[in-house]
């Protein structure tokens, strides 16, 4: 059985057969514009087969694919013109074919013969070229970078143009920069260590000296520690003289618990009766209360001891007990 199917691209009518749609799963070529469609998508009617027999139509349109080559289709009058196209088909049958029909059609069929041997070169180079570009690819797949599942850390890989971005150069002047940085962070360092002074020379007894040699140069002062909690009176006694029972006599010695040097403190003495009322208070300063026998000094040593000796006269006071408090 035939039928007629239409050519989405030219709209020409063509008939098919069974045998043509099962070749190649209903793919068709059009004889006119060479455009490839399913033809079993655009039929448009059916045709009784005659027993009258066709003339045959020499037209071969070419191939569209060396491998697979579609069945030609032969133009047919629409359904409305069955019957006209069908008595033209019987007279020619009736008619023979004119020699110079037969040359022209040869003709058509050797130029038909070389389009499709162009074609079959464009296909083959076309071809060639991804069959180069597929290799190419799969090349550069086995070149790429073989990542670890396993292990702990895995290369990024990314697209990214910013990866690829050519490292800038660095300017010459950067030394300059650094330098200054470094002189900064030198001159920061020399303000703090004299602003803390104090405390270093402190906790660091030998950059005291050199302290001491600076603040000569820069007219400063550096005072020495005053920590009263780290001085500790280790024996103290106070006597009244037997010839003379108006006057009394201190001793008392003071140490150093720190790790370095001090100032001599101040001594407050003060005197109570019976009731603990207080009856005298009084402060000596180290030139008052020091040994007069001992080397005169400013200072009290980490570690050191120093000696306190006084003589009071009390005149009718009585005093039956002291407190001594060393302070700063």
């Amino acid at each position: 059985m035939s039928q007629i199917t239409c050519c989405p691209n030219c709209s020409t009518t063509f008939r098919v057969t069974d045998a043509q749609l099962a070749a190649h799963q209903g793919k068709v070529r059009c004889g006119r514009c060479a455009f490839v469609f399913h033809a079993p998508d655009f039929i448009q009617a059916l045709i009784t087969e005659t027993p009258v027999t066709p003339p045959v139509t020499p037209t071969i349109a070419p191939a569209i694919t060396k491998s697979e080559a579609l069945p030609p289709l032969v133009a047919s009058t629409t359904t409305e013109n069955k019957g006209i196209a069908t008595e033209a088909n019987e007279n020619n049958a009736r008619k023979p074919i004119p020699q110079d029909k037969l040359n022209d059609d040869h003709e058509k069929l050797a130029q038909l013969a070389v389009e499709e041997s162009e074609l079959d070169a464009e296909l083959a180079k076309n071809e060639a070229l991804l069959d180069e570009v597929d290799d190419q690819t799969h090349a550069t797949e086995h070149a790429s970078v073989e990542i670890d599942s396993e292990s702990e850390y895995q290369p990024i890989l990314s697209d990214d143009d910013d990866l690829f971005t050519p490292v800038k150069t660095r300017s010459r002047w950067n030394w300059v920069w650094g330098a200054g940085s470094l002189i900064a962070l030198i001159v920061l360092i020399a303000q703090l260590g004299f602003v803390f002074r104090q405390t270093l020379s402190q906790e660091f007894p030998a950059l005291r000296p050199k302290y001491l040699a600076l603040c000569a140069h820069l007219n400063c002062s550096l005072p020495l520690a005053r920590e009263a909690l780290l001085l500790r009176s280790e024996y103290s006694e106070l006597t009244f003289i037997p010839n003379n029972p108006n006057l009394i006599q201190l001793n008392a010695t003071l140490r150093n618990l720190a790790t370095f040097e001090q100032e001599l403190p101040k001594l407050e003495l003060t005197l109570t009766d019976d009731n603990e009322k207080v009856i005298l208070r009084k402060i000596f300063t180290a030139k008052q209360y020091l040994v007069q026998n001992e080397r005169v000094q400013n200072s009290i040593e980490a570690n050191e001891e120093v000696h306190a000796f006084l003589q009071l006269d009390l005149g009718e006071l009585h005093s039956t007990n002291y407190t001594l408090y060393w302070f700063y």
